[in-house]
């Protein structure tokens, strides 16, 4: 799963699971590529990257990407460390780079050209999420740093006004901070300390949760507990928010099955479960880690999963009523390791992707194979008010033999229609345009 450690600096602005326990996906004959990511990726083709006139393509030199039919892809900038993304209002994007420590902002040129790369702040401390929005007819930009959210007013290319919302933030483990804003409120994720430690909500009850502070600093609250690494967050069409969770690894197996397996970490169990999770998070909201894994048992299509108590940290199930936690919406193949997360609603990009969500995985590391980094489409249901089965769109960063050249981070839809999907192992952004 996904493991973003923090760094110390200053702020200087220069500016398979067991057969008895999961079920093939539906489709009669499925891809390779699902195969491969576990999602269903159909009518997928693989395109030759190109380099936009002045970035350097690197590792992605000579790789191709699977993509949607029509679909162009490119090399479009090259940022050491590229971690999350977010548009400005003057059609510039912001990025961030995590270990390297600087905001990024990326201007775009036209045509075949790269962006010209600005730098707005450097010596940060692990930044990661990133988030836009407006106050009082500002434009202001939400930063979460290892420690700490802040923000600043942005204009005319610069940052200014800065102001820290929360400080004294707790690090290591899964020490990056994601940000979500709404309304004048900045949602928030701090991760757990441990991969599965039954301790680690005792000893560390501000872990493993999901926060929300005004954009003023006030009101500093709870929302959500039991959510190991909830690092994609956004808001949905509807206006609630939304979390993709990491869920644990080298979880042991589950079931009183006869198999004699309970209780012990089996590779075949371990590859597949338990599921990376997709939900809503609305205040008091409880996501059962370490105490609950997701359980997948007769739901071939992972939607509105439930929960089977933790052999080591719930055996009895008094540490928690799992029955009582919340059910996970969209659940996804083991390891995903998702990070970016993205509502596409009001976007420019095709029909068949601008209302629901994007979805970006950085891939395994315990699996085996690995399960490999993609970017998938999960469509928003306007009346039941619930996303369904994700479909990948984006893959390629991974080989046959496991080994991979990039792992995709952030996918976010630009205003010229054309997919940006960023990429902290090769350093990239990458621009995705569909056909005409």
């Amino acid at each position: 799963m996904s493991r973003v450690l923090g760094s110390a600096a200053a702020v200087a602005l220069v500016m398979v699971g067991i057969a008895s326990c999961t079920s093939a996906p539906p489709e009669a004959a499925p891809s390779a590529a699902a195969a491969r990511t576990g999602n269903p990726a159909p009518g997928l083709h693989t395109v030759r990257l190109t380099t936009a006139d002045g970035a350097r393509a690197g590792r992605a030199a000579g790789r191709s990407l699977r993509v949607p039919g029509g679909w162009r892809a490119e090399v479009w900038a090259d940022a050491p460390g590229a971690r999350m993304a977010a548009w400005l209002p003057d059609g510039s994007m912001l990025l961030t780079t995590g270990s390297e420590g600087e905001l990024l902002r990326l201007e775009p040129r036209g045509g075949v050209r790269a962006p010209t790369v600005h730098r707005l702040a450097t010596g940060l401390d692990d930044p990661q999420g990133v988030a836009v929005t407006e106050q009082d007819g500002r434009t202001v930009v939400v930063l979460g740093e290892a420690t700490r959210i802040e923000a600043w007013r942005y204009d005319g290319g610069t940052l200014g006004d800065h102001r820290v919302l929360v400080d004294g933030l707790p690090t290591g483990g899964h020490g990056g901070k994601f940000v979500a804003v709404r309304n004048g409120v900045v949602a928030y994720d701090i991760g757990s300390a441990s991969n599965s430690d039954g301790a680690d909500r005792r000893d560390h009850p501000d872990r493993a949760v999901i926060r929300q502070v005004r954009l003023d600093g006030t009101g500093n609250t709870l929302l959500a507990t039991g959510v190991r690494n909830g690092e994609g967050l956004a808001h949905a069409p509807d206006g609630t928010l939304f979390a993709a969770v990491n869920q644990a690894d080298q979880q042991p197996y589950p079931f009183h099955d006869g198999s004699g397996h309970y209780g012990q970490r089996v590779q075949a169990y371990v590859n597949e479960h338990p599921d990376d999770q997709v939900t809503r998070i609305t205040a008091g909201a409880e996501l059962g880690w370490p105490f609950c894994q997701p359980d997948s048992r007769g739901k071939p299509d992972l939607l509105d999963l439930g929960y089977v108590d933790d052999p080591a940290n719930n055996p009895d199930g008094k540490a928690l009523d799992c029955a009582t936690v919340t059910p996970t919406m969209v659940g996804l193949p083991a390891h995903s390791a998702p990070v970016g997360f993205v509502f596409t609603r009001g976007s420019a990009l095709p029909a068949a992707y601008a209302d629901g969500a994007l979805v970006t995985t950085h891939g395994s590391w315990d699996r085996e194979p690995p399960r490999p980094p993609s970017v998938s489409y999960s469509a928003w249901d306007d009346t039941a008010h619930t996303l369904g089965r994700p479909r990948t769109i984006v893959e390629g960063f991974q080989d046959d033999d496991g080994s991979r050249w990039g792992r995709s981070v952030d996918a976010v839809p630009g205003p010229d229609g054309s997919l940006y999907v960023t990429d902290d192992t090769a350093g990239l952004v990458y621009r995705l345009t569909p056909g005409s």
